[in-house]
């Protein structure tokens, strides 16, 4: 059982670090969705409309807080405000001034892409604390500390799950359920629509890698705890079923308290008492301690300090 728990706990320690840098790498990278728009489709980008909807004619990747533009048809950056990093541009979580009574589509895309920022952060520290965890747990073999490591990971891989299911929820609504706004994809022209490519990108892939290995760190934390508690299980019922060799009296001759009333006939036949006392010495009158004093009191000697059991 030791063994096991032991070789669970080290590749639980093994995927932290490794898991981790695969959820913080998704969180912060630019590709989750990549946009490859034709070039002869880029060339019709209407230049006397707003810079939303210029933007949607050029390929792209967009991710958690930047839409960027790596292509090289993107001249329609050097006037556009707002620009990072030279061909990005920041994610807003709120809703844009030039919006003016946004739906309810419109609203509920907002929020869906809010929560799915805020349960990736939710991830990325319970995960941290489920490793903080898991290396007490290498210090200190205690079964509650192996649950509460696994409990933070399986928390961290539902939070991931749950956060990459609010993006595919505002990537629907952008897709299918908003109208009337010639950024999203219902207010596209048909040549737009027919020229642009849409798929997931390597940040959503090592999203879900990161929500598996969670999961994994989270099971192998959890079946150390057991392990562990198996393992004090048993060596209790050894202790208490295998008298010991060293003190054979200490589980073969029985419990006495100071006010049984047997307790000065079994102490004068040669048994021990069980009562307690204060202090590892006998001290004399003169508060010397009895080097010669014995190793076993019997009731009136009054070297000795008694309390109840």
């Amino acid at each position: 059982m030791g063994a096991c728990a032991t070789a669970l706990i080290v590749i639980a320690t093994i995927l932290g670090p490794i898991t981790l840098v695969f959820i913080a790498v998704s969180f912060g990278t630019d590709n989750w969705l990549v946009y490859t728009v034709k070039s002869d489709v880029s060339k019709t980008n209407p230049s006397n409309k707003p810079l939303a909807v210029q933007m949607v004619y050029h390929s792209r990747n967009q991710g958690l807080f930047r839409i960027c533009y790596p292509g090289n048809d993107t001249k329609f950056l050097d006037n556009a405000q707002g620009v990072v990093d030279r061909y990005c541009f920041n994610v807003d979580y709120e809703v844009p001034e030039t919006v003016s009574n946004p739906s309810d589509e419109y609203m509920a895309r907002i929020h869906l892409n809010r929560l799915w920022l805020a349960f990736y952060i939710v991830a990325i520290v319970t995960f941290i604390c489920a490793y903080i965890f898991g290396l007490v747990l290498c210090c200190w073999r205690i079964s509650r500390w192996a649950y509460v490591a696994g409990l933070c990971a399986y928390i961290a891989a539902f939070s991931v799950a749950a956060a990459i299911a609010f993006f595919h929820g505002a990537e629907y609504l952008e897709r299918n359920k908003i109208t009337g706004y010639e950024q999203f994809y219902q207010g596209w022209p048909s040549t737009l629509k027919d020229g642009t490519n849409r798929k997931y990108g390597w940040s959503y892939i090592i999203g879900w890698v990161g929500m598996i290995l969670a999961a994994f760190t989270a099971t192998f934390y959890s079946l150390a705890g057991c392990y562990i508690t198996s393992g004090h299980y048993e060596d209790s019922r050894e202790i208490l079923e295998k008298p010991s060799r060293h003190s054979p009296h200490m589980m073969m001759e029985p419990m006495y308290t100071l006010d049984d009333p047997y307790y000065a006939k079994y102490a004068m036949s040669g048994g021990y008492p069980r009562g307690g006392y204060v202090g590892p010495y006998m001290y004399g009158p003169d508060g010397r301690p009895l080097a010669h004093a014995p190793a076993i009191a019997y009731p009136g000697d009054p070297h000795w300090q008694f309390r109840e059991a």
